[in-house]
């Protein structure tokens, strides 16, 4: 019988994803917490970008320091999220050993679950809502609900952040880049009017017992009536721990890690560079490439969507250095590794990854 602890929190997005969030997991990895269903309310603004992204890149720096919005880059994959302040996360931490749980890959979970929680929300509050591939919940081509996942050591992480109060679309149009790739299957070509929120589709505030019932009612739809849902609170030790993690991810050397400042800082002086972007079905595909003598010198792979594990993205990488810089040559590598046991890149075709490789390699 399905089984959760639940806990309600009051953390603001970026110290939930990498402070709190990350504990949970660990604990769970070790089998020493239960599965978890975590629903926060967002005391104030702030962004994080996902594990996979570059910082620069994603985000307008200067922007977010001049508006006081926290941003900080969570160990989850998927792409650049505003929390705003009121709205409401839900976070669900399973074990997917448990026979109960009906998915075993993010592939499978995000449709199953997203759809019985686009379910929920028009019974309950009588809206049009529908499930967006590859991971969101749309009102009228508007975004209400994105949720991202991470799959590590056989825990599956589902994060869903439900709009209930209006974003200032301004804000979040001039704090995070909207790349044309981004929107070109989107009905709305920017980032600010690409989000709707419960205020605004309902004409009323909610009550945080309606986001609970939400909450609840969405277990049941994925779980079964009969899951039981415990109220707890956090150990001692996840507490430790997730004081651990805030350390770590509040560090500048963490939030650049995966930026060119970094990661090409000690790249030959004299190779070319090609930038180039993709939007798959899965989300948008990037690239930072250095060639040298007809060769990779180096690479950086970005992503905003959800790679299991994401690892997976330095295994490329790895397999990309030093090749020919020629498609075929550079193709059969990322056949090789999309193809490995265990590798899962949900919404993400080897024809996406030629796309994006040809649109690097014409620019050298």
């Amino acid at each position: 019988m399905a089984h959760l602890r639940l806990l309600t929190t009051e953390y603001t997005y970026a110290e939930l994803s990498t402070s709190i969030s990350p504990a949970i997991e660990k604990y769970l990895e070790e089998q020493r917490s239960p599965n978890t269903l975590v629903v926060n309310f967002f005391r104030a603004n702030s962004i994080t970008i996902g594990v996979l992204e570059d910082p620069e890149k994603s985000l307008n720096l200067d922007f977010c320091r001049e508006h006081g919005i926290e941003v900080r880059r969570r160990q989850n994959p998927g792409g650049a999220v505003f929390g705003t302040q009121g709205s409401v996360m839900t976070c669900l931490y399973l074990d997917l050993g448990q026979d109960w749980v009906p998915f075993k890959s993010i592939r499978e979970a995000f449709p199953y679950f997203i759809e019985r929680m686009a379910a929920v929300i028009s019974e309950q509050f009588g809206l049009k809502a529908s499930y967006r591939p590859v991971n969101d919940i749309e009102v009228g081509g508007r975004k209400l609900v994105a949720t991202s996942a991470r799959l590590e050591a056989e825990i599956l992480t589902l994060r869903s952040v439900i709009n209930v109060f209006p974003v200032d679309r301004e804000l979040i149009a001039g704090a995070i880049i909207a790349r044309p790739e981004k929107f070109a299957d989107k009905v709305h070509k920017d980032g600010g009017a690409r989000f709707t929120c419960f205020q605004d589709e309902l004409g009323r505030a909610l009550q945080r017992s309606e986001m609970h019932e939400l909450a609840v009612a969405t277990m049941q739809k994925v779980f079964g009536q009969e899951v039981i849902l415990e109220r707890g609170a956090l150990t001692t030790e996840e507490q430790r721990f997730s004081h651990d993690y805030q350390d770590l991810y509040c560090s500048d050397e963490w939030y650049f890690a995966n930026s060119e400042r970094i990661r090409f800082a000690g790249a030959d002086p004299s190779a070319s560079r090609a930038e180039a972007y993709h939007k798959a079905p899965a989300g948008l595909m990037g690239l930072a490439l250095l060639g040298l003598q007809g060769k990779v010198h180096d690479v950086i792979l970005l992503a905003d969507f959800h790679p299991s594990p994401y690892s997976v993205m330095g295994r490329l990488e790895d397999a990309l250095r030093g090749q020919p810089l020629k498609l075929e040559a550079l193709m059969a590598q990322v056949e090789t590794v999309y193809n490995a046991p265990g590798v899962e890149i949900p919404g993400t075709e080897l024809s996406d990854f030629a796309t994006l490789l040809d649109k690097g390699l014409k620019q050298l």
